[in-house]
């Protein structure tokens, strides 16, 4: 069974959806609604189209997102991690510590313009 990605309209109002809802939490039964295809086709495309899963995607896009807001902004730790769609504080100081090698306080001391 060959498997095919999704096609670039599809795959940029997927992105655009995710980025526009990165604080919730966007259901798969709704991306794929959009794309007009099943929630299990539209996982297995978005991977052949982007090489990850879309919750893996997002993830990197919410920690983009708050390597955004540790360098510019004067939010505490927790409000940034609520407005990037992490479910708590200690739930954003894992992730972004698995995905960047330190904790966000760290990073932000090492990287703050």
């Amino acid at each position: 069974l060959r498997s095919f990605g999704l096609a670039p309209w599809q795959l940029r109002r997927a992105k655009d959806l995710m980025r526009a809802k990165i604080e919730g939490d966007p259901s798969l039964m709704s991306l794929a609604q959009e794309c007009g295809i099943s929630p299990s086709q539209f996982s297995r495309a978005f991977k052949q189209s982007t090489g990850t899963t879309p919750h893996r995607w997002l993830t990197a896009q919410r920690i983009e997102r708050a390597k955004e807001l540790l360098r510019i902004g004067s939010l505490d730790l927790a409000e940034i991690g609520l407005a990037c769609g992490f479910h708590d504080q200690s739930h954003f100081s894992r992730v972004f510590a698995q995905s960047e090698g330190h904790s966000p306080g760290k990073w932000r001391r090492i990287h703050r313009g």
